[in-house]
C-alpha cells in the first residue's frame, strides 16, 4: 500500500509516495495529477512533515446532536466555531505538550481539508463534486 506525505531533506520540503519502505518524491501538483521519481530518495536526513500548512484551522465543536449530549450540552441553534493556530498541528511521533495540564484537554479530533479549485471569475474556491469535478 502507498502513502503521501511531506518531508523536509535539509532547506527542501517536498512531496513523496511511499511504497514498501521506499520513498519516491513527487513531481507536479499533490492536489492534481502527479507523477513520481523512478528511483528511491534515500530515508537519511529526511524529516516527516504535517501533511498539509494550512493558513489557518477552524474548528467546530458541537456540530451534531449525538456530540452535544455526550457533552451533557443542550444543542445549540448553529456550531460552534473558533480557530487555532497553524503551529497547533504537528507530524507524526512528535511530543503532544500540554500547556495548561490542570485545564480539560480533550484528545479526540476529527480533520477535513477542503480541497477545491479556484472559481476563474475571483469568486474563492469551488468544491469539484458541486462544480463539475470528478464523478460529475
Amino acid at each position: 500500500m502507498a502513502a503521501i506525505g511531506r518531508f523536509q531533506k535539509g532547506d527542501e520540503i517536498f512531496y513523496a509516495k511511499v511504497v514498501d519502505g521506499e520513498l519516491f518524491r513527487l513531481r507536479g501538483d499533490v492536489f492534481g495529477s502527479p507523477s513520481f521519481d523512478r528511483k528511491a530518495t534515500p530515508f537519511k536526513g529526511l524529516r516527516t512533515l504535517t501533511p498539509v500548512s494550512p493558513s489557518k484551522i477552524i474548528a467546530v465543536g458541537l456540530n451534531y446532536a449525538d456530540h452535544a449530549r455526550e457533552s451533557g450540552k443542550p444543542v445549540p441553534k448553529e456550531p460552534l466555531f473558533w480557530l487555532k493556530a497553524p503551529t497547533s498541528l504537528i507530524p507524526d511521533g512528535a511530543k503532544i505538550e500540554v500547556p495548561f495540564p490542570h485545564h480539560r484537554t480533550d484528545f479526540e479530533a476529527e480533520l477535513v481539508i477542503v480541497i477545491g479549485r479556484r472559481d476563474p471569475r475571483g469568486r474563492g474556491a469551488l468544491h469539484p463534486r458541486l462544480h463539475g469535478g470528478p464523478g460529475h
